[in-house]
C-alpha cells in the first residue's frame, strides 16, 4: 500500500501519516532516497547510506511533516530537549551533515529549505509505502479462519439433518407396537 504526500498539502500529509502509524513500519520515498522508518535506514539506489544519530532523527522529523514548517523550537524539543549543548550551532552542523548526505544545498534546495530564523521544510514530495502490522495480519487471518469454520459447522449440521431425515423414512426409530421384548 502506498500514499503520495505532497509538500503543499498539510491535511493530506497528516491523514496519510495517521494511516501509516497503524502499520508496523513504513518506507518513505523522496527524490532519489528512501527512508525505512522501522529499520531507521536511509537508502539510495538500494545502498544503505550511513547517517549519524541526530541527522537521522532530524530527517525522520522532517519526513513526518513534508511541506510543513518544522520550527527550530520543535527541533530543539524533539532532538535536544535534555542536553546542555549549544543548540544553534549543533542544529546548523546537523542540517549541514544531512544536506551533505542528501547532496542538497542551502542556496538551491531540492530537499531541505531553510526558513530564516524560523526553521526548515522538506520540499520534495514524499511517497509512503506502508507494511501491514503482523498482529493485524494475524488477526485478519484468524477472523477469516473463524468464518470458514462457522460455515463448515453449519454445512455439516445441515448435511446431518438431511441424512437423518432421509434415513428415518427407511428405518423407523421406534419398535412397532405389539412386539415387545421379553414377552413370549
Amino acid at each position: 500500500m502506498s500514499h503520495l504526500v505532497r509538500p503543499r498539502s498539510t491535511q493530506s500529509s497528516s491523514i496519510h501519516l495517521t494511516k501509516a502509524h497503524a502499520y508496523n513500519g513504513s518506507v518513505k520515498r523522496f527524490g532519489d532516497f528512501e527512508f525505512d522508518e522501522h529499520r531507521r535506514e536511509l537508502r539510495t539506489e538500494g545502498s544503505v547510506i550511513r547517517v549519524a544519530g541526530q541527522a537521522l532523527d532530524l530527517l525522520s522529523l522532517l519526513l513526518e511533516r513534508p511541506g510543513e514548517l518544522v520550527t527550530r523550537e520543535e527541533i530543539r524539543q524533539r532532538l535536544w530537549q535534555d542536553t546542555t549543548v549549544e543548540f544553534e550551532h549543533s542544529l546548523d552542523v546537523t542540517i549541514s551533515r544531512l544536506r551533505s548526505v542528501l547532496r542538497d544545498s542551502a542556496s538551491a534546495p531540492r530537499y531541505i529549505q531553510t526558513i530564516p530564523r524560523k526553521g526548515y521544510r522538506l520540499v520534495e514530495p514524499v511517497r509512503i509505502d506502508v507494511a501491514p502490522n503482523p498482529s493485524v495480519v494475524t488477526r485478519t487471518w484468524i477472523q477469516r479462519l473463524m468464518r470458514y469454520a462457522l460455515v463448515a459447522i453449519i454445512a455439516a449440521a445441515a448435511a446431518i439433518g438431511f441424512v437423518r431425515s432421509r434415513y428415518q423414512r427407511f428405518v423407523p426409530v421406534h419398535a412397532p407396537q405389539g412386539h415387545s421384548r421379553g414377552t413370549r
